[in-house]
Formats: C-alpha cells, sequence, structure tokens
C-alpha cells in the first residue's frame, strides 16, 4: 500500500479525525474538528482538507453521514508515523507480574491467565496461541506404568515443559525392563529437537528390534503420533462480549462472521502461526487481513519464547482499537513471558 507524503496540515487533521472516531465510533464532522482546542483552523478549511484526504484514500464518506471515518490506508499511516506510544501504567505492569509472573509448571494455566489479563486491560480479546512444542528439544523421556496394559510416555522438554501420551501395551512389562528402556531411549534421543526425533526414530533404534519387551518396535510403530507435538498447538482467548459489543459489529452479518471465526480454532491457530513468519511485532490493519471475516478488526501481536519453542500472543479488536495503549501492552506482555522462561 503505497503513501503519499502529506502535508502538516493534512497530518493533524488525519490525527484528529482517528482520535475522535476511535473515542466515539461516530463520523467525525468539520465542525467537530473546528471546535477543537488545536485546530484553529475554521470549519470550511478543515472540509477541504478532510476532501484531499478523502480523495487520496485516507479517509471515507458514510452515505448517511456529514462526517468521515478513517479508512486502512488512513489507519497505517496513523499507526506508521504519527502513533505516539504510551508508556503502561506502573498498575498495569504490576496486573500483568502478579497474574503471568509466577511459574509453577503449568504451561497451560500461565497462557490461560495471560489471554485473560490481555482482555482486561485491553478491553478487546486477548489471545495466546500456544508454542509449537515440536520445536523443543527433549532434556529426557519417562514411562510410568498406569495399569497393566498402559504407560505414560511424559516428553520433558528444556525449560521445565513436559507433555504426556497414554500408550497401550501388548502385554505386561516388568519396571526393571521399563527402566532399561528409558535408559537406552535417553542415551538416544536426549538434546535432540522433538521433530528430529519424530523424523528419524527409526534410524536410531533400528538395532534394536529385537529387544524382548516389545516396547522398542511398538515406540516405532507410533512414534508418529508419540512424537507429533504440532497436534498439541492451540489457541486459548478470553473477551469475545469485549469485541463483540462494540457498534462496528451491530450489523448480522459482520457479527455473524465473526462469531463462526472464533468457533473455528483451526482457523485462528493457522492465522497466528502465520504471523510469526518472520518473527517480531505485528500490526495488521482492517483488509490487511487476508481472512475476509476479520476484515473489520486490527490484530496486534507479537512472539514470545518459552525456552527453545515459540508462540504468539495479541489482542484483536475493531479498527479503531487504541493502538498507543495496545501495542505497547502486547510488547509487554510478551517480553514478560519471554523473560520468565529465561529465568528458570
Amino acid at each position: 500500500m503505497s503513501l503519499e507524503i502529506l502535508t502538516e496540515r493534512e497530518k493533524d487533521i488525519l490525527e484528529s479525525v482517528i482520535h475522535y472516531f476511535i473515542l466515539t465510533g461516530n463520523p467525525v464532522g468539520s465542525r467537530t474538528l473546528s471546535k477543537s482546542k488545536k485546530n484553529e483552523l475554521s470549519a470550511a478549511s478543515i472540509r477541504n482538507v478532510m476532501a484531499d484526504l478523502e480523495e487520496k484514500g485516507y479517509l471515507n464518506h458514510p452515505h448517511t453521514s456529514a462526517g468521515r471515518v478513517p479508512t486502512t490506508k488512513g489507519y497505517r499511516h496513523y499507526v506508521d508515523y504519527l502513533l505516539k506510544i504510551v508508556n503502561l501504567t506502573q498498575r498495569e505492569k504490576e496486573l500483568i507480574k502478579v497474574n503471568i509472573g509466577h511459574f509453577e509448571g503449568d504451561v497451560d494455566f500461565i497462557l490461560e491467565r495471560t489471554s485473560q489479563i490481555l482482555a482486561r486491560i485491553s478491553n478487546q480479546l486477548g489471545v495466546i496461541l500456544t508454542p509449537r512444542f515440536d520445536d523443543g528439544i527433549l532434556e529426557k523421556l519417562d514411562i510410568v506404568s498406569v495399569t497393566s496394559d498402559k504407560v505414560l510416555i511424559i516428553l520433558s522438554i528444556k525449560n521445565g515443559i513436559a507433555k504426556t501420551i497414554l500408550l497401550e501395551l501388548k502385554h505386561d512389562i516388568s519396571p526393571s525392563s521399563l527402566e532399561y528402556v528409558v535408559q537406552i531411549l535417553n542415551e538416544r534421543l536426549a538434546g535432540l529437537k522433538i521433530k528430529e526425533i519424530k523424523k528419524n526414530f527409526y534410524e536410531r533404534v533400528q538395532d534394536l528390534l529385537n529387544e524382548k519387551t516389545g516396547l522398542i518396535r511398538l515406540f516405532i510403530e507410533s512414534a508418529g503420533n508419540l512424537f507429533d507435538l504440532s497436534r498439541f498447538t492451540d489457541i486459548k482467548y478470553t473477551g469475545t462480549s469485549n469485541i463483540l459489543t462494540n457498534p462496528e459489529f451491530s450489523d448480522v452479518s459482520k457479527f455473524s462472521a465473526l462469531v463462526e471465526l472464533f468457533e473455528d480454532k483451526k482457523f485462528i491457530v493457522h492465522m497466528l502461526e502465520k504471523r510469526n513468519d518472520p518473527p517480531g511485532l505485528r500490526v495488521t490493519i482492517g483488509d490487511e487481513n487476508e481472512e475476509r471475516s476479520i476484515q473489520e478488526c486490527s490484530i496486534v501481536t507479537a512472539p514470545y519464547s518459552l525456552g527453545d519453542v515459540d508462540g504468539v500472543v495479541g489482542v484483536i479488536g475493531p479498527m479503531r482499537m487504541v493502538y498507543k495503549r495496545i501495542i505497547p501492552l502486547v510488547d509487554y506482555t510478551a517480553l514478560l513471558i519471554t523473560q520468565m522462561f529465561k529465568e528458570k
């Protein structure tokens, strides 16, 4: 999207229109801006500038109103060139730290709390994509007998993350045999990425095919499922009512499209996964979002790391979201999660 060089007067008017529209949700007229202390221009002069901005594609003119509203192009110019980021308050930082700043082994709990606190502070939809655990490094593998025909496989990933998989046995296996298998698997697999293990498991253990318990052979048969941790990638979000109550979604078709989107977790997972390539803080606005059902929204996301695995945290809201507060909120939250696991 090409952006022309705007005059200082055009920048001031565009910024004022966006500020008023974010605050009220109502189209902004020249008389409204002329009453502002910031603008010393007459209503007629402001109207001329607004007409120029509309011609250049930065503002739009709803048929039912004399006022203007920002377009995607207008918001993009505002975010990229006019936005003055504000720091989170100390109270907001403390609120985030209290809610997510202490890890006691339950990753899902921390991520759930993260989406909740983002929704609470932003008053929009707080979202978090859980990490791709198949990029993690296996620290150790444990096998725990559950019943006579079932064992629990515990994959401990570097930085204190663990995933468990239940495996059915073909016959009883003694504790000493389980201990032997655990030892030999750790010797060959510990220190490797989970996705490497999944890809090359057979080559690493093929000389053990005739191991007497048959457990290695069972592992070979089940490796595609056992070490496919991409299926654990999930999306957590809180604050659906925050976003759906905005006037932008009073239209039934727009409301329904968003509701359908929130019900399709796989779709949201796919959408957020793409935002981490390349990694970095991203703001997409309106029709910059490929998915038609979310083109009335803006999405602010940032990557976070749990050791060697990465996820995405963010906020989804209407295009008139308060960018100057939401961008630092998302950025700070992502950095806090990353720092918390670095210190482990």
